[in-house]
C-alpha cells in the first residue's frame, strides 16, 4: 500500500526540518547565544584570532594565541563573537612561564624562591614580560654583569628596560639589586665591589614592558 502524499510531505517535512536542526547546531551564524570549541587558523595584529572561518575578539586573560590552539569561543545573540582562551594542551603554549637561558657562572639553585623563569602576558593592553625565581652567582658579581643569554625575540624590549630587584642582605649591603635587559634579549645585572657584592639576587614581582 502506497503512502498518501500527505504523509510523504509531512515525512519530508520533518527530515528537512532535522538536518536544518543539525547544520543550525553546527554554524555559529545561526545557533545563536552558545559556546563551544574551535581551532585557531591565523592571529590577527588587532586582538582577533581566526577560528574555524569566524572572526573572533579575544579576552585580555588570552594570552599569546598561536594557531592550533584549541580554545573556547562562545557568540551573543546579536551575533558578536568572543575568543575567552586555549584548553589545556599536551604541551606548554606561549605565554606559559619558561626557564631564562642564564649566562656561563650563573645557576638558578637558591630553591627558596625557586627556578629563574619569564614569561610574556598583556597588561592593560601592554605586552609585557614578567619574572620570578632567583639566580645565583657562581663568584660574587661586582660590577655590570650579563647573567642571561639571548632570550627569544618575541621577549626583546624595543629599548633598554630596566628594574629592581632583592638581593642577598646583610649588615653592610644593602638588599637590593638593579637589573637591565638589552633590546638584543640579553639581561645584566649591577654588582658593587666588596663587601657590597653580590650573590644572588630575586626576580619575584619584576618585569618590563616590550
Amino acid at each position: 500500500m502506497s503512502k498518501s502524499s500527505h504523509a510523504s510531505t509531512r515525512q519530508l517535512a520533518g527530515a528537512l526540518k532535522r538536518q536544518a536542526g543539525r547544520v543550525g547546531a553546527q554554524d555559529p551564524n545561526v545557533r545563536g547565544a552558545n559556546w563551544w570549541l574551535a581551532t585557531v587558523e591565523t592571529v590577527g595584529a588587532n586582538g582577533t584570532v581566526v577560528a574555524d572561518g569566524l572572526t573572533y575578539r579575544r579576552m585580555e586573560t588570552y594570552q599569546a594565541p598561536a594557531v592550533g590552539d584549541v580554545i573556547v569561543v562562545t557568540q551573543s545573540g546579536n551575533g558578536n563573537l568572543l575568543a575567552y582562551g586555549r584548553t589545556a594542551g599536551t604541551t606548554a603554549p606561549a605565554g606559559a612561564w619558561t626557564a631564562i637561558p642564564l649566562a656561563s657562572g650563573f645557576t638558578s639553585t637558591h630553591t627558596v624562591f625557586g627556578p629563574a623563569q619569564y614569561r610574556i602576558v598583556t597588561a592593560h593592553g601592554t605586552p609585557r614580560v614578567e619574572l620570578r625565581g632567583s639566580v645565583d652567582a657562581t663568584s660574587a658579581v661586582t660590577s655590570q654583569t650579563n647573567f642571561s643569554t639571548a632570550l627569544p625575540t618575541a621577549a626583546r624590549p624595543s629599548v633598554v628596560r630596566t628594574w629592581v630587584g632583592r638581593r642577598n642582605y646583610s649588615m653592610d649591603t644593602k638588599g637590593i639589586a638593579v637589573m637591565e635587559i638589552q633590546p638584543n634579549g640579553v639581561m645584566s645585572v649591577f654588582g658593587s665591589v666588596s663587601p657590597n657584592h653580590t650573590d644572588w639576587f630575586a626576580l619575584d614581582g619584576c618585569y618590563y614592558d616590550l
